[in-house]
């Protein structure tokens, strides 16, 4: 049961890792306004630095995983909004803490760990068709720098795999499309699509879609619930594997 427990625990880690008003910016173009912070169970750390720079981390899984995320808001063309976002990201600490026997064993304990840094990049596009459609079109790439032995297998789990495999890569693109817009003036939705682009030796395809609901309680609070599905190929396997999981997140906002 313990191990169970902490497979969850480390899969909900790696979903954050990747993942949602102008108060609220999770998964907008938008950025926080100036001196602003926000934190959800499932949601970084964020602070809006200034009008356009927006910075966040996953304050508790810096224990394990040290992280810290750049968001900047570059331009308003006619309609559009152009939004990039900037991870670095350094796992190996948490590599080595489940390399064992026993209940944290989720890698082999002869597994050496090299120094992995993870650059991640997102370029994301939104145009507001209406209050109740906004359009987002998003491109990024992720790259691996790695110093030392490395000698440890794929983690083949749903919601991980896809996220991890760049430890043996170096490599990994990913595409997608956000659409989102307002129920009503406090419920929000967001339904997206993701594809993960893999060296194939590994993994020929690895899809992702989730869809929630956004209640915007107020300034200070915000209730999210949904479900995400992942539709995957892995490495240990010949067969296709499609798995969903349920979304609820609460976030809290100050200022």
């Amino acid at each position: 049961m313990k191990k169970i427990i902490i497979i969850l625990v480390f899969c909900f880690v790696m979903l954050s890792l990747s993942a949602e008003t102008a108060i609220w910016s999770k998964g907008t173009t938008d950025v926080l306004p100036q001196g602003r912070w926000e934190v959800g169970i499932f949601q970084p750390l964020s602070y809006g630095l200034n009008e356009t720079t927006e910075l966040s981390t996953f304050a508790l899984a810096d224990f394990v995983m040290p992280n810290i995320t750049l968001k900047k808001f570059w331009k308003n063309m006619e309609g559009w909004k152009f939004t990039s976002k900037h991870s670095l990201l350094y796992p190996s600490i948490l590599l080595n803490i489940i390399a064992k026997e026993g209940a944290l064993g989720i890698l082999p304990d002869n597994s050496k760990i090299p120094h992995i840094f993870i650059i991640s990049n997102q370029f994301m596009l939104s145009y507001c068709y209406n209050e109740y459609l906004n359009i987002i079109p998003k491109i990024g790439f992720s790259v691996a720098l790695v110093s030392g032995d490395s000698d440890f297998p794929t983690i083949d789990m749903p919601f991980v795999y896809n996220r991890t495999s760049i430890y043996h890569e170096n490599a990994m693109f990913n595409v997608g499309l956000d659409l989102r817009g307002n129920i009503t003036p406090k419920l929000e939705y967001l339904v997206d699509i993701d594809k993960f682009i893999m060296d194939k030796e590994y993994c020929e395809y690895s899809y992702e879609h989730k869809a929630i609901i956004i209640w915007k309680i107020n300034r200070r609070f915000a209730l999210s619930g949904g479900y995400k599905l992942s539709y995957s190929d892995y490495p240990s396997r010949l067969q296709k594997s499609t798995n969903i999981i349920p979304l609820i997140d609460l976030q809290v906002g100050f200022k």
